[in-house]
C-alpha cells in the first residue's frame, strides 16, 4: 500500500531522492509504534497492522482527490505508459 504513495511523489518530484528519503524515514521510525504501544501484536499496531492500513488508505484517497481536483499536473488519472 506504500507503493502508490512512493510512486506519486517520485513522479511529482521527478527524482528518486524524495522516495528514498520517505523510505528511510519509514524504516527509521517503524519500530517506535511497536515499542511505545503496550500490548497488542504486529497485526494490531504500527504501519503493518490495521491502523496503518487504514491511515494509508485515507492518505491515498486524499492524494487522489488532490491530484484530480487541485493539482495542475494530473498523475493518477492517466495511464502509466503515458508518463
Amino acid at each position: 500500500m506504500l507503493t502508490p504513495l512512493f510512486l506519486y511523489f517520485r513522479i511529482k518530484s521527478r527524482s528518486v531522492i524524495q522516495s528514498a528519503i520517505m523510505h528511510g524515514t519509514l524504516n527509521a521510525t517503524f519500530g517506535l509504534s511497536i515499542m511505545m504501544v503496550g500490548g497488542g501484536n504486529d497485526l494490531t499496531t504500527g504501519m503493518t497492522g490495521l491502523p496503518g492500513f487504514i491511515a494509508l488508505v485515507v492518505v491515498l484517497f486524499i492524494i487522489y482527490g488532490y491530484d484530480n481536483r487541485i493539482s495542475g499536473e494530473r498523475i493518477m488519472s492517466g495511464k502509466m505508459s503515458q508518463g
